[in-house]
């Protein structure tokens, strides 16, 4: 559970180290103007990176913490889906081909601060659908391998809000500062 654990962090290390504004920088100065494809580039390595670790996942001998009931099995399940539910409707409040990379972005554009959709109810909601899925995968099947990636999955993605915070808030200043205090950051309609 420990490789698993690590593999989890590890992906999400270099996952937000790619996304920071320093790793930013550095790629923008050797590619000069061929940096506009760096979000391709970034989801593209996000994707390849996240294969070993899903089939680490899947290959991890099952151990059972409990014998999970039928009762356990759907609750879990109906939170997986509702988890896959929620990221993809926040998706749709997103360019999805700006997202994705496909569609390019001047660095001199102007950007807007979305606080529309499922963003004002909550400030990362593909997180939170992240969360609702590995957890929902944990109560339904009880193994010791869904609840390490779990937890992984878990912390990465507080240090990732962390940081992602941190650069919304130089992007927006006040605007950004404001919306922390009127929307919840993770679970919506709760303050945390």
């Amino acid at each position: 559970m420990l490789l698993l654990s690590f593999a989890w962090l590890l992906y999400g290390a270099i996952h937000s180290l790619m996304a920071s504004n320093f790793f930013k920088a550095f790629m923008l100065k050797i590619s000069g103007e061929k940096f506009r494809f760096y979000r391709l580039l970034y989801n593209a390595i996000a994707f390849t990176s996240l294969i070993p670790v899903l089939y680490l996942q899947f290959s991890t001998e099952k151990v059972f913490l409990w014998q999970v009931s039928d009762y356990e099995q759907v609750i879990g399940k109906f939170i997986c889906v509702f988890g896959v539910i929620f990221i993809a409707t926040a998706l749709q409040g997103y360019d999805l081909s700006e997202f994705s990379g496909i569609g390019f972005k001047k660095n001199n554009e102007p950007q807007e601060l979305k606080t529309d959709g499922l963003l004002q109810y909550v400030r990362h909601p593909i997180y939170f659908g992240i969360l609702l899925l590995v957890w929902g995968f944990f109560i339904s099947d009880a193994l010791t391998r869904s609840l390490s990636t779990a937890i992984a999955v878990t912390i990465y993605l507080l240090i990732g809000i962390y940081f992602e915070e941190k650069k919304l808030i130089l992007t927006f200043d006040e605007q950004y500062k404001a919306y922390q205090k009127q929307v919840a950051m993770l679970i919506p309609f709760l303050r945390f």
